[in-house]
């Protein structure tokens, strides 16, 4: 399977160095028309996920966490709908779950293989709040 480069930062076997993953994921964004998004790794030495990386657009900022393959997490401070209809054009699939983390920013998380215990632990933590499935009909 050839991996298209608009998502090469996520499903990609290898793994390049963090400000060229960021570069990539940049880029993977523009393509899907977010333009103005500007990455950076929070760690830019990190070699092992998962990875975080900074992200701002139009004077927003927010989070993208990822252990490629597996999962994408994004953060922020308000609801971001271009984000997200973007990163869900980048990879490919909608987010699986929703919720309001304990530093009262908004999450959604991408799964990959592992949905139903995810879900299931995060049913458990009472600081998650407004949990909602995504990945079901009438969710």
């Amino acid at each position: 399977m050839v991996v298209p480069p608009e998502v090469h930062w996520f499903y990609a076997e290898k793994r390049p160095s963090a400000g060229a993953i960021a570069e990539q994921l940049r880029q993977s964004l523009w393509f899907v028309r977010l333009q103005e998004a500007w990455i950076s790794p929070e760690d830019p030495t990190r070699k092992d996920p998962p990875f975080r990386y900074r992200g701002y657009w139009r004077e927003r900022t927010f989070e993208i966490e990822f252990e490629p393959r597996r999962y994408v997490i994004l953060r922020a401070g308000e609801d971001l709908p271009k984000v997200v209809e973007a990163l869900q054009r980048s990879l490919g699939a909608g987010p699986a779950f929703f919720y309001i983390d304990e530093e009262n920013r908004v999450v959604y998380e991408w799964r990959w293989g592992d949905r139903e215990a995810r879900w299931r632990e995060l049913q458990g933590i009472p600081r998650y709040q407004r949990l909602r499935r995504l990945d079901r009909r009438g969710s």
